[in-house]
């Protein structure tokens, strides 16, 4: 990471007890950082970090609510990943205080401490596609129209323009990585862990939420991790925010065939016409800012699914 070519500076990763934010922690311990992990606990899982739980500081820190900025000073992070927040569409359209609460509140609480007491610090934001809307299934830019249709896309909308405000305007290194789905080992939530439960409690119908049309461009966990280390490696840091996928579009009615696949069944496929309150219809992505950098996914979908349905089977059920 830049300004710490050996990756041995004291990092940060909020959400590093989650899905995502425990991969990263993975690698950057792997690279021989030292990283706090801020996370309360409230959806991250302290097993999920195993062994490096005793190689890694965890905090149990509300960035709503609690003293960031006196949790921040005087620890001189070289790098902040922010991950931490609240990641559910449907969730987000039942309780859209709480979900603005964790995604924009949170996020402007870290900002702020960081101007006062930490502005030598990088700051990454993960974002999301959601902050596009609908998307009309061609590629989407960077720079296209932000309109959301969820509580979720519009809460990781305002905390993105805080993250390009405060570069902007107090001068913070900062950038924004606008992750399309995710999905990989540990994530119990969203349509792939969805699809794989319903298969194990019943391997001969899968039930599929709207008409399986909308299209997603998923990305496996490891590249996300990689793109992070990218843009804090390579990228301007100047408030600029980058699009973030495997490059490899499929449609619903198409993923839960190869979910279905994976798990070695051939169910009867059934459609409920009627899409979730706040779902979009196409999420594709233009990735060639990032890969400017020289970012490149390196785990095709048949691989991380591979992986993920590997993972899934040392589950017990529910």
């Amino acid at each position: 990471m830049r300004g710490d070519s050996e990756g041995r500076g004291p990092v940060l990763v909020t959400g590093g007890a989650g899905f995502l934010g425990s991969h990263l922690v993975e690698e950057l311990v792997a690279r021989g950082a030292d990283v706090t992990v801020a996370d309360d606990l409230s959806w991250g899982r302290r097993e999920d970090l195993g062994a490096l739980s005793d190689r890694i500081e965890i905090v149990p820190i509300d960035l709503c609510r609690g003293d960031v900025e006196g949790f921040l000073g005087g620890r001189a992070f070289t790098h902040i990943f922010h991950l931490a927040g609240h990641a559910n569409i449907a969730e987000s359209v039942r309780a859209p205080r709480m979900d603005f609460e964790r995604n924009g509140v949170a996020t402007f609480q870290l900002l702020e401490a960081v101007r006062r007491v930490s502005p030598q610090s990088v700051f990454l934001q993960a974002s999301s596609a959601a902050v596009y809307g609908h998307g009309s299934g061609a590629p989407m830019r960077e720079g296209d129209v932000t309109e959301p249709v969820s509580p979720y896309g519009a809460s990781k909308l305002a905390a993105e323009r805080y993250v390009a405000i405060y570069a902007n305007l107090y001068g913070l290194k900062t950038a924004i990585l606008r992750l399309f789905p995710a999905y990989g080992p540990r994530q119990r939530q969203q349509v792939i862990y969805d699809f794989l439960v319903k298969l194990r409690s019943n391997g001969g119908e899968l039930a599929v939420q709207g008409d399986g049309s909308p299209q997603r461009d998923f990305v496996y966990a490891a590249d996300v991790v990689d793109a992070f280390l990218t843009v804090a490696e390579r990228g301007p840091l100047s408030g600029e925010a980058y699009n973030v996928s495997g490059g490899e579009p499929l449609s619903i009615r198409e993923l839960a065939g190869k979910v279905a696949s994976a798990m070695a069944l051939s169910p009867r496929l059934t459609f409920d016409s009627e899409p979730r309150p706040g779902d979009a219809r196409h999420w594709i992505a233009d990735t060639s800012r990032i890969r400017a950098l020289g970012f490149q996914p390196r785990v095709s979908f048949e691989e991380g699914l591979a992986r993920t349905v590997a993972w899934f089977r040392t589950l017990s059920p529910s």
